[in-house]
């Protein structure tokens, strides 16, 4: 036979070789270190056994071939009876050398990956015994004392050996843990349970893991209904300065609504967060109603709280009136139609079946009206001078409660409350800004004597602690609304509503936020967003209340359920008006006498109709008239402040006549100062190359042609 050159490839030989090194290891070389390997050379113990059982099972034979002395056989013979014995010994110690092999190799797996992925030599690797049939069942690697590992080092580790120990099954998992303060690596294999998660379950938990919104991030099932499907989830993070924002808040509430998607059962879900607690709990809420009639039981408990909407999550928004209210003045912002009168009459009523008795300013004569003579109503006051005359009696009002809790000695709390309205003050400060330039003498004296603006900022700052709450109704929130140098009037102004969309500074005025407001669904009646019980802004759908005005030609207009919701609401006595300055008690009084004459005397002039077939117009008069009447000049449509007009905007000016003309305004120039509020703003208006500036102060407002009106929902 021809023998194998040197150069030419055996794969027999390579096949032996490579068996050889798996089982008894690498041969030492001359010059390498002395440290003792992880893994020692593999001593198989069956061949000996085999060896043992082949010379029983062959004895006799044996015997007889080597000569067959009788002492030979007789020891053949004995050995022969032990074969089966021995046959069963070497077949056991044949599997143990299979489990113990396999066993080696693993630890030489082992031992590879550390070197590979630490750059570290083992001391000792121990594998259990027996090592598990697909996956190794626990490992413990000891390592030379002091050894640093590194994340991303043992991260690598984990891989590999869930890739080479750990593939082939569903049912174990390995998990690798170092313990640095032992000096050692642990591999453990632990049962894999079934996932039994919902879809909505795990596509929660697979968008948080996913991202660095939390570290850590756990989802939890928090409650099931009573078929078992999912109506709310826990998820625990660890503590994070985000987690405490407000904004960062709700962001995650409408990436958590919009996974967790629409609910077999309809309702929507809300997010409660509890950051300083390191966890949030999403559950569901019903849907916010488009449309609440006012409840006629009471609602709250607590006779100071005023409820007057259905806000998310099914809270009752409510104004708190007491005396320990840290929001206890009203603002209400939002154009015409878009249901602020309603909500000024909710909390009204509610007033009064409460004990609390109000006054109303209405400037447009058609808000507050139905209101006169209500349960309560001390008076509604329409004209722009007996309003100015209103609010520096509501001063002195407020002086003489003051002077008297000083005197007695007693806590504010214990004073009567009452509620001062005041609707459209815009348009209220455009009626006496420009009365103080067009109209006469003693009108003009007389407005600048009462100074009603410097008297409201007074009454928002320091009103609170004499039981008097101010309501206020808007069309846009303005720092001129309170009067010049009003300190922190609007911070009084803690209860906030607004309906309609706000503008982006509206919103940042009213909220501090410049997104809060501006998406607001217009096309439901109501809907509006109300400050919480606990200061954040929410969604809320305010609570119909009909027009209470009985009236025939008001009254006969409702329907039944409208008209229950007003005898339901009406209380069962008036509350009674309790004045501490006489200048107060005769304004209410002399008020109450000028609206019974002007009502028994019809001050309201009877519409002129022009025929069509004539040119000359026929004029008709009220029935105890002596002249026709004429429409005020001063009922103005709308007006805003003048910071608040904006270039190509048509506006309406006084000209030298005296009377209102429109004009569009070319420029706009608001000058602030440190603190952000408006000190002057300046108009350009005019055509071509002439141009007139026309300068307003801090609390001058501009009237509109006409009023604003709710935007087209989006």
């Amino acid at each position: 036979m021809q023998a194998v050159s040197g150069s030419q490839y055996d794969p027999v030989k390579d096949w032996l070789v490579a068996t050889y090194r798996d089982i008894v290891g690498e041969p030492s070389r001359d010059g390498e270190g002395t440290q003792k390997p992880a893994v020692g050379k593999f001593i198989p113990a069956s061949p000996f056994a085999a060896a043992g059982a082949a010379l029983a099972v062959y004895a006799p034979q044996l015997a007889i071939t080597a000569g067959g002395s009788p002492e030979l056989v007789s020891a053949a013979d004995t050995l022969h009876a032990y074969q089966w014995p021995l046959i069963a010994a070497a077949a056991g110690l044949a599997a143990c050398d299979v489990a113990r092999y396999r066993i080696h190799l693993h630890r030489q797996v082992l031992d590879a990956h550390v070197r590979q992925t630490t750059g570290k030599a083992p001391r000792k690797i121990t594998v259990a015994f027996p090592s598990g049939l697909r996956t190794i069942r626990r490992a413990t690697i000891k390592l030379p004392r002091g050894t640093v590992i590194q994340p991303k080092e043992l991260e690598k580790f984990t891989v590999a050996v869930r890739n080479t120990l750990g593939r082939g099954t569903t049912a174990w998992e390995l998990k690798v843990r170092h313990e640095a303060h032992r000096d050692r690596i642990l591999v453990t294999r632990e049962t894999i349970e079934p996932d039994t998660r919902s879809p909505r379950h795990k596509a929660l938990q697979a968008a948080l893991g996913d991202t660095a919104i939390f570290k850590d991030p756990k989802v939890t099932v928090a409650a099931q209904d009573e078929a078992g499907v999912e109506t709310g989830y826990r998820i625990s993070f660890e503590k994070s300065m985000n987690a405490g924002a407000k904004g960062f808040q709700i962001k995650v509430d409408e990436a958590l609504a919009s996974l967790a998607g629409a609910h077999e059962s309809g309702r929507n879900w809300t997010t409660d967060w509890y950051p300083d607690k390191g966890h949030l709990i999403m559950r569901l809420v019903a849907p916010m109603p488009s449309r609440v009639d006012h409840p006629l039981e009471l609602v709250d408990e607590n006779l100071r709280h005023l409820p007057y909407a259905t806000g998310g999550a099914e809270r009752t928004m409510f104004w708190d009136v007491s005396t320990r209210s840290n929001k206890p003045h009203c603002l209400i912002v939002g154009p015409t139609g878009g249901g602020k009168t309603s909500v000024i009459r909710t909390l009204l009523t509610e007033a009064a079946r409460r004990g609390i008795p109000f006054v109303g300013v209405d400037p447009k004569m058609i808000e507050l009206d139905g209101l006169e003579g209500y349960p309560g109503c001390g008076a509604i006051i329409y004209d722009a001078v007996r309003a100015a005359m209103f609010v520096r009696a509501l001063h002195s009002e407020m002086m003489a409660r003051n002077a008297y809790i000083h005197d007695m000695k007693i806590e504010g709390s214990q004073l009567p409350l009452m509620i001062a309205v005041l609707d459209e003050f815009f348009i209220l400060s455009g009626k006496w800004q420009r009365l103080l330039k067009t109209g006469d003498d003693e009108t003009r004296d007389q407005l600048k004597e009462l100074d009603p603006l410097g008297a409201w900022a007074d009454l928002a700052v320091l009103a609170r602690s004499a039981g008097i709450r101010l309501l206020l109704g808007v069309q846009r929130p303005d720092a001129s609304l309170f009067g010049g140098a009003s300190g922190n009037a609007r911070d009084n102004f803690g209860t906030r509503i607004s309906l309609g969309n706000l503008s982006q500074d509206g919103a940042l005025m009213m909220w501090g936020d410049s997104t809060v407001g501006r998406e607001v669904d217009t096309s439901v009646a109501g809907r509006g967003i109300a400050i919480g019980d606990d200061g954040s802004p929410v969604d809320a759908q305010m609570w119909w209340t009909p027009n209470v005005d009985r009236h025939p030609n008001k009254w006969n207009q409702l329907s039944d359920s409208e008209k229950a919701i007003i005898d339901g609401l009406a209380p069962v006595e008036a509350p009674g008006f309790t004045c501490y300055s006489t200048e107060l008690a005769e304004f209410i009084q002399a008020e109450r006498a000028l609206t019974k004459r002007a009502r028994e005397h019809h001050r309201a002039a009877e519409p002129v109709v022009i025929g069509t077939g004539t040119d000359a117009a026929t004029t008709t008069t009220a029935p105890n008239a002596d002249t026709p009447q004429t429409a005020d000049a001063d009922d103005f449509a709308d007006v805003i402040p003048a910071a608040g007009v904006e270039a190509g905007q048509t506006v309406l000016i006084d000209s030298e006549d005296g009377e209102l003309v429109p004009v569009t305004v070319d420029a706009v120039d608001v000058r602030r100062d440190a603190a952000g509020d408006v000190v002057e703003t300046v108009l350009t208006v005019g055509a071509g190359r002439v141009k007139t500036r026309i300068t307003f102060d801090a609390t001058g407002v501009v009237v509109l042609p006409e009023a604003d009106r709710v935007p087209a929902a989006v």
